[in-house]
């Protein structure tokens, strides 16, 4: 954010993919299994819950989007931020 406001950027935007495991209730980033419970979202025949920033939109599934927005969520570039300690800070 800091580099966006440095470079005069007068646009910007930041995503938090927010995923739930609605069997095991894990909320966070769920790629193809549940780091919580090990599970795919083809066991229980329950899909994970996902929501995505589509132009502006939470949304909840990208079905009603075209290609091209399919396509700009799927390569975005997902950035790790470390867990900290706070007790140590």
């Amino acid at each position: 954010i800091r580099y966006m406001k440095d470079c005069g950027m007068g646009y910007g935007s930041v995503n938090h993919p927010v995923d739930r495991d609605p069997v095991c209730g894990y909320n966070g980033i769920i790629e193809d299994v549940c780091p919580k419970c090990g599970r795919t979202e083809d066991a229980h025949n329950q899909p994970f819950e996902r929501i995505r920033r589509i132009t502006g939109y939470l949304v909840g599934t990208l079905d009603r989007f075209n290609d091209a927005k399919r396509a700009e969520e799927s390569q975005r570039v997902k950035h790790e931020v470390p867990a900290t300690d706070s007790a140590a800070e």
